[in-house]
């Protein structure tokens, strides 16, 4: 509405709209007022548009704790975060009943109906007046895509309930409300939270050292800021930065196809097109977190009697250890892709070919999540990534079920 809005004023005026055209490839869409197409993107006073945007830059996501507040304590810095993660919680349940509210209901339609234009900023300005301005706008935008992504199974199917958002629902800030700088070789990050502008110190040191390459590109201006995500985890506060990182150059001399298989006897088992055997991963650790994780969930399984009820006496422990475990896989499935990848580069190989399709060395092991992060780091390298999955069909005999995924190379 908003749009056709505009083309009628513009034609009533007889004024003709700028065209877009991309810096790099010279693409034009014609403008249709402040807000760019979908996927094109405005650094400085350039336009780039979403391929050649995806060629230049990475999406990536920087996890650094807090080390300490500079403009408050620790006990005001907390309170304040409290109240944005309990409005921000209320803000997102009340944004999501109201899309539902809101939206078309199934009848005798033989296709589920596009979405109405639904403007909730000003009524979700009047009702959390303690969230920033911008931080409700980037909100309105968070729950509009995540009620997107449900709606067909929520009002047309059936199928799914209404997302619900817990405490402590992470605050959000666009890319417009916070900037980074370095102090003493330390990240410091100022960003407004409720009425106040702080600068928060952030963590540094050699065990942050690949996210301190990220800040630095932030700082620098080389890296294009997104999003900034501040969260609880445990008892840190977290930043997430969204940035998006130029890519690396590519070696125009790479050339094969490096196979990685799972395999019975080891995690993952790399091969050349030849079918020699190269590099083998075991991982035998993984093994050992997943039996240690199983026997300790089964005794507290065992120990948690209707006398413990509401809550057994070790239960802080128990959420505890889930999350170990949980970190210890994710991590693992990070180290993995990477040592795989580094060796494709090493190695001078073009494309990785994964085939997860024995998983009987570690049964438990999170088999998708590795593979989203071997193709994710093939992407950041240049590296062509390829899936194949093997199954059997009714007679027993084996059917390769290939799926190709070619990453971006620009």
């Amino acid at each position: 509405m908003c749009v056709d809005w505009f083309k009628m004023s513009m034609a009533k005026l007889n004024i003709r709209p700028e065209p877009l055209m991309c810096r790099r490839c010279g693409a034009s869409r014609e403008d249709l007022g402040k807000r760019l197409p979908r996927g094109w993107k405005r650094q400085s006073e350039f336009v780039y548009c979403a391929t050649c945007w995806n060629s230049l830059y990475l999406l990536r996501a920087i996890k650094v704790p807090v080390a300490s507040p500079l403009d408050c304590g620790w006990k005001e810095l907390r309170a304040m975060l409290h109240e944005m993660w309990a409005a921000t919680t209320q803000a997102s349940n009340w944004l999501i009943t109201e899309l539902y509210a809101r939206d078309v209901r199934r009848g005798n339609e033989a296709r589920m109906p596009a979405m109405p234009n639904v403007y909730l900023y000003p009524e979700a300005r009047e009702r959390f007046p303690t969230l920033p301005p911008r931080s409700i706008a980037a909100l309105v935008q968070n729950v509009q895509r995540t009620y997107r992504a449900k709606r067909y199974n929520t009002i047309w199917t059936c199928a799914a309930s209404l997302p619900t958002y817990r405490y402590p629902s992470p605050f959000s800030t666009p890319s417009q409300a916070w900037s980074i700088d370095l102090e003493n070789t330390a990240p410091v990050v100022n960003v407004r939270i409720g009425s106040r502008d702080l600068r928060l110190r952030l963590k540094s040191g050699a065990r942050y050292s690949r996210q301190m390459d990220s800040v630095s590109k932030i700082v620098s201006g080389e890296a294009v800021r997104s999003e900034l995500i501040i969260y609880q985890r445990s008892n840190d506060i977290v930043c997430k930065f969204l940035a998006w990182l130029p890519r690396p150059t590519l070696q125009e001399h790479r050339s094969g196809i490096l196979t990685v298989r799972t395999a019975a006897h080891a995690l993952i088992v790399a091969f050349t097109a030849t079918d020699e055997q190269i590099w083998t991963y075991n991982g035998d650790q993984l093994r050992r977190w997943q039996a240690e994780h199983r026997v300790r969930l089964q005794r507290w399984a065992e120990d948690s009697k209707a006398e413990h009820r509401p809550a057994p006496p070790f239960a802080e422990r128990r959420t505890n250890a889930v999350r170990k475990y949980r970190d210890r896989m994710a991590t693992a499935c990070h180290t993995i892709g990477s040592l795989v990848v580094n060796y494709a580069i090493r190695r001078q190989f073009a494309a990785v070919r994964y085939d997860d399709s024995d998983r009987t060395y570690c049964e438990q092991f999170p088999w998708f999540e590795l593979k989203l992060r071997i193709a994710e780091k093939c992407d950041a390298a240049g590296l062509d990534f390829e899936h194949v999955s093997k199954c059997q069909d009714s007679r027993g005999s084996n059917v390769i079920d290939q799926v190709s995924d070619t990453c971006a190379t620009g």
